[in-house]
């Protein structure tokens, strides 16, 4: 269907008429001459009287056409493509999603694709009636719960606009459309239309989402139209994408390293790209990348740093997108723990003695430089200990203690301390749960052996899982390392009573479904209890590689050790926890920007975590316990952008209508070159570029043929 923008300028068409009325007046009569051998000549002037009328009458329609493209410009001629069968006249109800994501800081000449985003949202808005509703929305996860209604007011939509700030998510295309369809869904309208802002990178789409959402939109929604505003551009991207320590812990020279990765993604190799390191702002560190295109790099960095805790990034020469130009890292000094190892089964043979695997998981490097410093002493020595000097005290296959030192022992816990209970074969399931009755975080039952000699379920060793919700002791473990979990084997086993005690959790079961290492807080203090032996006579767990960071996280945590949480890694928009120690009441933490936040502790799944929310900021965050038991020193937590949207790759026109289904959609650019413009939730192509090109190639041709 084709319209006019100036129809009234169509008059000009009757301009065609001009060439024809100078052909009627300019038109010459034949001469007639007498002359000898007249049939010859006027055979040969037949001929070129009709290459003359032939050549007169492409002339003539030559000029006549120019007028008339000239005149059919001016007034502006358009074809609709009415996604939902408009006809301009019926008011509209209008979703415009606007993409904040951090890709749309994605600069060309200074100009960020977010300030085209909002040029053409304005002008969406500046092009509906007073009839038409509108609503505006980001898609990013800072506006994940934000759903506007419906409003006639345009100076208030335009506010909205104008407020729209490019956030360090990643894009959600879909959660949006999620939040378009709710907003729409009530209105009575019966065009309903959906405008998407966006620079059509893959990493926004969801493509499961578009399995149900397909039949969302086609029952809910009028039409899609989604505006490129990246002109149809392929936009290339080099970023920091990974960083990744060596260790995190101090050592006595201080050394820190971690392997940093740098993706290329564009179509060029790049060459001896600068990358720095700084630590509390000071670089200390440089090195060079050579990444081919479409590819990435892995470059490790070695500094050494002094006592205490420390912040920093890695950084790239800014580049069109500057947001993933950098990545920031924390170094927390881990807290140092004094652990008393009590050996209830020495032997002669160290190799064989209760607690020789033990030493080797808290401190493997020796030398103490671990932060856990164990010190073992046997049962006939434990009577010169003090448990008071120690934070956590451990009884390996102890078959009693004097009564003097289970009283101790019990004041340990309730002031604070921490004990772990690990079995063996002098262990008499009766005894421990009369002396130790207020400290077990589980009664025994009885000891079960897995000769694994006959193919029967029940007799074959028992391995490790999780059950259920992981518990925060747990959460080192990667996908690998859970995997791990069932290639334990466990010979023999301490079953607990099936009634566990109040408080009790299960932070690992056996493959049979039962605990295998339980813990509960007693008093301000937690005891932890071990249902196997802790060296090889019932298991192989000793010579796994996860005991080590297996018993190393399980000490941080019923110690409540402060830096235990601080290494892992947080991304923009997600949520920040680290456990409450006990009794303690507020933390304070301090984002990039400056801005404190008090967080009160909060109960999740039956454990104290503060929680912090308002990670918008890729940076690095503080965070101080206002506790006075606590050490006054600021404790660090990185803040890191999304490194998938830095991908910048299309997704097709093709491709989206797929995904759409039924749905009408229009996919166009936000480019001025197409001349395209979007009026009352109508896409429309303009046509008088065209004609003035039809114009100016009959003018060229008008030329050629009047020479002639």
């Amino acid at each position: 269907m084709i319209s006019f923008l100036n129809p009234l300028l169509l008059f000009g068409v009757l301009g065609a008429c001009i060439p024809v009325i100078i052909h009627l007046f300019n038109k010459k009569k034949a001469i007639s001459h007498r002359f000898a051998a007249i049939d010859f000549l006027l055979q040969s002037n037949k001929r070129i009287y009709v290459k003359f009328k032939l050549r007169q009458l492409i002339l003539l329609i030559l000029r006549a056409c120019l007028f008339a493209f000239l005149a059919m410009a001016l007034a502006r001629p358009f074809v609709k493509n009415i996604g939902g069968g408009n006809d301009g006249k019926n008011p509209t109800s209008n979703v415009i999603i606007v993409d904040d994501s951090y890709s749309m800081q994605y600069a060309e000449k200074g100009k960020p694709l977010f300030h085209a985003a909002k040029n053409t949202a304005r002008n969406i808005i500046g092009q509906l009636t007073k009839d038409d509703k509108a609503a505006v929305i980001g898609c990013s996860l800072a506006n994940s719960m934000i759903v506007p209604e419906l409003e006639y007011d345009k100076e208030n939509l335009l506010t909205v606009i104008e407020n729209l700030r490019p956030g360090y998510s990643t894009t959600h295309i879909t959660s949006a459309l999620d939040r378009a369809i709710e907003i729409l869904m009530s209105d009575e309208t019966p065009i309903k239309q959906i405008f998407i802002i966006t620079d059509l990178t893959r990493n926004g789409w969801d493509l499961k989402w578009f399995h149900d959402g397909q039949q969302k939109l086609q029952n809910n929604i009028t039409g899609v139209h989604i505006i490129n505003v990246s002109e149809g551009k392929d936009y290339g991207n080099i970023a920091v994408t990974g960083l990744e320590f060596q260790n995190n812990v101090f050592n006595k020279s201080g050394d820190v390293s971690f392997k940093a990765t740098v993706s290329n993604y564009s179509p060029v190799k790049i060459k001896n790209l600068l990358a720095q390191v700084y630590v509390d702002q000071k670089k200390v560190v440089q090195g060079f990348f050579n990444i081919e295109a479409y590819s990435q790099e892995v470059k490790e960095f070695s500094f050494k740093v002094e006592k205490g805790n420390h912040f920093g990034w890695i950084e790239i020469p800014e580049d069109n997108l500057i947001a993933d130009n950098k990545r920031y890292f924390a170094i927390n000094e881990e807290q140092k723990l004094d652990v008393l190892l009590i050996d209830g089964d020495p032997k002669t043979n160290i190799y064989e003695s209760e607690t020789f695997y033990l030493e080797k998981a808290l401190n493997p490097a020796r030398g103490h430089v671990s932060s856990l410093k164990p010190v073992i002493c046997s049962i006939h020595e434990v009577e010169g200990m003090v448990f008071e000097d120690f934070d956590i005290v451990f009884l390996c296959n102890v078959e009693m203690l004097p009564y003097e030192k289970i009283e101790e022992l019990e004041r340990f816990v309730k002031d604070g301390g921490a004990v772990v209970f690990s079995l063996g074969d002098k262990v008499e399931g009766s005894y421990y749960n009369n002396s130790f009755e207020a400290l077990l975080p589980h009664r025994l039952y009885t000891k079960k052996i897995f000769t694994g000699n006959v193919l029967i379920t029940e007799e074959q060793p028992l391995s490790l899982k999780i059950s259920g919700v992981m518990h925060p002791a747990m959460r080192f473990l990667s996908e690998t390392n859970i995997n791990m979990l069932t290639s334990v084997s466990f010979h023999q086993v301490f079953y607990v009573e099936p009634a566990p005690l109040e408080g009790a959790k299960t932070v690992l079961s056996f493959s049979d479904n039962t605990p295998a290492i339980v813990e509960r807080q007693v008093g301000k203090g937690r005891v932890a209890l071990i249902a196997s032996s802790i060296d090889r006579d019932w298991t192989d767990l000793p010579v796994k590689p996860l005991f080590v960071p297996l018993i190393q996280q399980l000490c941080r945590y019923i110690s409540g050790s402060t830096t235990g949480e601080t290494k892992q890694e947080i991304l923009v928009e997600q949520n920040w926890q680290f456990p409450a120690p006990y009794d303690v009441g507020n933390l304070e933490t301090t984002n990039p920007g400056g801005v404190k936040t008090l967080l009160p502790p909060q109960v999740i799944n039956n454990e104290k975590y503060f929680v912090y929310h308002e990670t918008h900021l890729p940076g690095v965050y503080s965070f101080l316990i206002n506790d006075t038991s606590q050490q006054q020193n600021l404790f660090y937590f990185p803040v890191n952008v999304d490194a998938s949207e830095s991908n910048l790759e299309k997704i097709s026109e093709k491709e989206i209508t797929a995904l759409m289904g039924e749905t009408n959609v229009m996919v166009r650019s936000s480019s001025s070159g197409e001349r395209r413009e979007v009026v009352r939730g109508e896409a429309k192509t303009t046509l008088w570029g065209v004609l003035l090109l039809l114009a100016l190639g009959i003018l060229v041709a008008e030329s050629f043929v009047s020479r002639k």
